[in-house]
């Protein structure tokens, strides 16, 4: 299926889950989409993640009619996208989001320019000939001329052969009386080849330390509601995982038991645990990894992902 027709299916079972009044919430959007999402449109999850958990689509799923055909709200949700992707992701995704809004899909003829493709007039039998005709002769003329040049190439190149060879090429007779002997020539030494030297290591190790502290940095700021500094923390990449709306609903979120569990060059692998606490004091704990650049300038979260629920709501 082609990215409007991926809109279209998500359409259809968003409200289909309304009218059975099955509210999904943001992590519940997250991993419908997740379901829809074949091999093709596997480049395209961050986004759809990061677009169900924005205020512009949770606003326009509480609208009556929810999500309606409007080519404003088509707007407003690709510019939620604009700052955090590239330009060929947020391309793709504004067909989806037009299958999402019930849009009627851009037909082929009228994505391509005009004029773009401008027919050509197939020629008259007359000129057919016409140009047959010239373009033998025109051929005739081109290999007399290539032949020239191959000529004067060749007598060119034999001139310079004879000009640049001496005149003896055998031993030298003996001096004339009165003559002043040349000097013989003193072959020159061998110059002895400079080794190469090894390329210095990099200074900056790999650092568990600065890893950890930046997944603790970010929660603090996430919890205290400074998204601004929390996203100075992680990639874009990254970005559907650390919703300012999905974290806005937590009176304190913190992580814990953070440990390296891998690394690959200044790459470091982080396994934590996280505590979800809600404003009337229930509280949910899952397990989470990161991936933290370290050789970064901050460190930077480039990919994170969901392990499991340690401890469901209570």
């Amino acid at each position: 299926m082609n990215d409007h027709q991926l809109g279209s299916r998500l359409r259809q079972q968003i409200l289909a889950d309304l009218q059975r009044g099955i509210d999904r919430d943001g992590r519940g959007l997250q991993a419908l989409v997740g379901d829809f999402c074949g091999d093709d449109e596997l480049p395209l999850l961050p986004a759809l993640r990061y677009l169900v958990l924005s205020p512009a689509f949770t606003n326009a799923l509480g609208q009556t009619p929810p999500l309606a055909a409007d080519t404003a709200l088509q707007l407003r949700l690709q510019r939620e996208l604009e700052p955090m992707f590239s330009r060929a992701i947020c391309q793709r995704m504004g067909m989806v989001v037009g299958g999402l809004l019930a849009l009627p899909e851009p037909s082929v003829a009228m994505a391509e320019p005009p004029g773009e493709r401008a027919p050509r007039p197939a020629p008259s039998s007359g000129s057919t000939s016409g140009n047959n005709a010239a373009g033998c002769a025109l051929f005739v003329l081109l290999g007399a001329m290539a032949g020239m040049l191959v000529a004067g190439v060749a007598g060119g190149l034999i001139w310079l052969v004879l000009s640049t060879r001496p005149l003896q090429t055998g031993s030298p007779g003996p001096a004339s009386p009165g003559s002043t002997p040349e000097p013989a020539l003193t072959p020159a030494k061998p110059v002895a080849p400079v080794p190469l030297q090894p390329a210095p290591m990099p200074s900056q190790q790999a650092s568990p330390e600065r890893a950890i502290s930046t997944v603790q940095q970010l929660y603090e700021h996430l919890s205290s509601g400074n998204h601004d500094a929390a996203r100075q923390l992680f990639g874009p990449a990254a970005a559907d995982q650390f919703d300012a709306g999905f974290f806005s609903q937590f009176s304190e979120v913190r992580v814990s038991d953070l440990h390296e569990a891998g690394r690959n060059g200044s790459s470091i692998n982080l396994d934590g645990v996280v505590t979800f606490v809600y404003p009337d004091g229930s509280s949910q704990v899952e397990s989470r990894s990161y991936t933290v650049d370290t050789a970064s300038q901050p460190a930077r979260i480039n990919a994170s992902s969901f392990g499991a629920v340690l401890k469901a709501r209570s």
